[in-house]
């Protein structure tokens, strides 16, 4: 069983060989824009390389504070490819909270998606301890642009160097009993949640999927398999009623949460 769990291609493996498995269509979609799974691909590599240049250590730990955006789970992927442990933060979270964990989760590196969270990155920033690297998704009085960086620093082909018993992702519980607390999960544990969700799950065999609940999430782990189906990840930002309706309609989506 142990040397099973060994050879068992982790979830950045497994991202890559989707993404490149169907180069030309769209990956993700949302309003005023999309991007093909080789763009995600690109965008992935690049990032990549900008987190290996930082000289980080293999485990270290990166959280991120984003709306639902396809370039936020790029930069998480491109983080677990390169040996780093992702930490997502609730976006409805308290400041304090949201402290809490970036500091109990020993998080070295901080994305923030500028776009949504600007001003409350700017707050963690400064006020979490521990933190050493900080990116943004856009501009901000703060931190690197992480996508200018990575227009700057042009094509990177992104690479898979985890492997099983390194740190894939360190979730915390809601805290409905009490403190949030960490559940620490290695690659060996989080490699065959795609296979389950694609087995267990009704995924239609062509996926058309919209997130309207966080990404950050259990709507994120339906991402992955609707890729390995060569479906599109239709993102919107909230839950509004009728923008739902609008795009289950106009996109012809087939499953939803």
């Amino acid at each position: 069983m142990g040397d099973w769990l060994n050879t068992f291609p982790t979830v950045g493996a497994q991202t890559l060989r989707a993404l490149a498995r169907y180069p030309d269509r769209i990956a993700f979609h949302w309003p005023g824009g999309s991007l093909s799974y080789r763009g995600a691909a690109d965008m992935i590599g690049r990032f990549q390389s900008i987190f290996m240049n930082l000289g980080a250590q293999p485990g270290t730990r990166v959280a991120l504070l984003t709306a639902n955006r396809a370039e936020t789970w790029c930069a998480g992927v491109a983080a677990q490819l390169s040996r780093f442990g992702i930490s997502w933060l609730h976006p409805l979270g308290s400041l304090d909270d949201q402290i809490d964990q970036i500091e109990d989760s020993g998080a070295e590196i901080l994305v923030i998606d500028a776009d949504s969270f600007s001003q409350r990155g700017g707050e963690l920033a400064t006020r979490a301890q521990g933190l050493r690297h900080i990116f943004t998704l856009g501009r901000a009085d703060y931190g690197v642009d992480l996508l200018a960086a990575a227009e700057a620093g042009g094509t990177a082909t992104a690479r898979e160097f985890a492997n099983a018993d390194d740190i894939a992702v360190l979730n915390y519980t809601g805290g409905t009993t009490g403190k949030s607390k960490g559940a620490l999960r290695y690659h060996r544990q989080v490699a065959g949640f795609a296979s389950a969700i694609l087995a267990d799950f009704e995924i239609p065999d062509s996926p058309r999927y919209l997130t309207v609940a966080p990404i950050s999430h259990v709507a994120g782990t339906k991402v992955l398999p609707t890729l390995i189906r060569g479906g599109t990840v239709h993102m919107l930002k909230g839950f509004d009623p009728e923008a739902v309706l609008r795009t289950i309609e106009r996109e012809r989506i087939n499953f939803t949460l």
